[in-house]
C-alpha cells in the first residue's frame, strides 16, 4: 500500500488544496523586530464562530529564517500548555531572532471557556478532526482554519516545524515527552521528527508508527481516528512533534528549555546545544501505539489509587494500582499488560469504566 503524502491527500475526502482554501493571514505580514498580537478569525460567519477567534502571537525576527509554529490549548483545560507558550513567547527577543515564531495561544477557545477537553458547542475534540471542514461544526472549522491558514502556507511562510503543546491534563501525572509519528511511506519526514525530538532535551522521546491511510479513511471525530495536528502537518508536508507534561513535576521548566534548544537547532538564535540525552528513547511499532487512551483500560468504575509511579520499570503482571468501591473494597487490580517503563498514571480520583490506568512503554 502507498503511504506517501500525495497519495494520502487524494485518499482523505476532507483535504483541500490550500491554494483554494487559504485566506489572508495577518501573521504572514507581521513586521520584523516586533512582537504582534491579534485575533485570527475562524472560517465561517455565524455569531459564535466570530466570538471564537484564535489568539495569535507573532515574534518576527529582523532577519529571514525558519518559521516555527507553536500551538497550545487544543484541549481547553490543558492550561499549562497555554501558560508555557505565553511565557516562551514573552521571553523571546525579536531583535535577536532569525525567522518567525508563530504561537496560537489557544486553539479551542470554546473548550477553554467551558474548562473542558472538548468544545461545548459541538462536543468535539479538536485533536481528532483535522483537516477539518469549512462548513462543519465549530471545532471542524477551527481545524480547517489551522490546516489551511497556518500549515497550508507556501514559502516563505510555510512552517519549518510544528510543535503541538499538550499536558496530561488535570487528572494525570506523566513524564515530559516529545512524541512523533513514524510514517512508513515518508522516512525522511520521520527522521527529521526524530532528530528534532532528540534535540529538545526532554526526558522522554517517544516515536510511534502511524498509518496515515487509516486516518484518511477514519470518521472525523472518532477517538481512534488519528486525525491529530500531527496528521494535519503530514498533509502539509511539514515535520511535527507533540509535547506532553504534567505540571508540578518540573514540566514548565522543561518546556522552556526545550523550546530554547529547538530554536538553536533550527538556527533561529545564536548558540550551541550541549549534548543532553533523553532518560528514555522509545520507538513503538504498530499503528495506534501512540493512542494513550487505549493503554491499560479499567473494566470497572470506582476510586483509583495508584501503586506504580512515573518512571518505574515494571514487568507484565505488576500492579499499577487498584480500583476500589465506596466501602474501600478492591473492585479491580490493574496490572501492567507488558514489560516497560511507566510514563503516566492517573492521580487519586474516580474513574469511569474504560479509563486508562497507566501508560507503559
Amino acid at each position: 500500500m502507498e503511504f506517501s503524502i500525495a497519495t494520502i491527500r487524494q485518499q482523505d475526502p476532507w483535504y483541500c488544496d490550500p491554494e483554494t482554501a487559504i485566506r489572508l493571514s495577518t501573521w504572514t505580514e507581521a513586521p520584523g523586530g516586533l512582537r504582534t498580537h491579534y485575533e485570527h478569525p475562524v472560517v465561517g460567519d455565524d455569531p459564535l464562530t466570530k466570538e471564537r477567534g484564535l489568539p495569535v502571537t507573532v515574534v518576527a525576527g529582523v532577519e529571514d529564517g525558519p518559521v516555527l509554529l507553536l500551538i497550545a490549548g487544543e484541549h481547553g483545560n490543558e492550561y499549562e500548555s497555554i501558560i508555557a507558550l505565553q511565557e516562551a513567547l514573552r521571553a523571546l527577543d525579536p531583535t535577536a531572532l532569525r525567522g518567525k515564531v508563530v504561537g496560537v495561544n489557544c486553539c479551542s477557545v470554546d473548550s477553554y471557556l467551558y474548562q473542558s477537553r472538548v468544545a461545548n458547542a459541538d462536543g468535539q475534540n479538536l485533536a481528532r478532526v483535522y483537516p477539518g471542514k469549512a462548513d462543519g461544526t465549530l471545532t471542524e472549522r477551527v481545524a480547517f482554519t489551522l490546516q489551511n491558514d497556518f500549515l497550508g502556507q507556501a514559502a516563505p511562510h510555510k512552517p519549518t516545524l510544528l510543535v503541538a503543546l499538550h499536558t496530561f491534563g488535570p487528572r494525570l501525572m506523566g513524564a515530559t515527552l516529545s512524541g512523533y509519528n513514524i510514517y512508513p511511506g515518508e522516512p525522511s519526514l520521520s527522521r527529521t521528527q526524530r532528530q528534532v525530538s532528540l534535540q529538545t532535551g526532554l526526558p522522554l522521546v517517544w516515536g510511534h508508527e502511524f498509518d496515515a491511510s487509516h486516518a484518511a479513511a477514519s470518521v472525523m471525530g472518532h477517538e481512534a481516528s488519528g486525525r491529530t495536528a500531527l496528521y494535519a502537518a503530514f498533509l502539509a508536508g511539514i515535520p511535527a512533534v507533540y509535547w506532553e507534561t504534567a505540571w508540578g513535576m518540573g514540566g514548565e521548566a522543561e518546556y522552556m528549555r526545550g523550546l530554547s534548544r529547538l530554536m538553536v537547532h533550527l538556527g533561529m538564535v545564536d548558540g550551541e546545544n550541549a549534548p543532553l540525552e533523553p532518560r528514555e528513547f522509545i520507538e513503538s511499532v504498530g499503528h495506534g501505539a501512540g493512542l494513550m487512551s487505549s493503554h491499560n483500560q479499567s473494566p470497572v468504575a470506582g476510586l483509583w489509587r495508584p501503586t506504580a509511579a512515573v518512571w518505574d520499570r515494571v514487568r507484565q503482571g505488576d500492579l499499577l494500582g487498584t480500583v476500589y468501591d465506596l466501602y474501600g473494597d478492591p473492585a479491580h487490580e490493574m496490572r501492567a499488560q507488558r514489560d516497560g517503563v511507566v510514563i503516566s498514571v492517573p492521580k487519586n480520583q474516580y474513574l469511569d469504566a474504560g479509563t486508562h490506568c497507566g501508560i507503559v512503554l
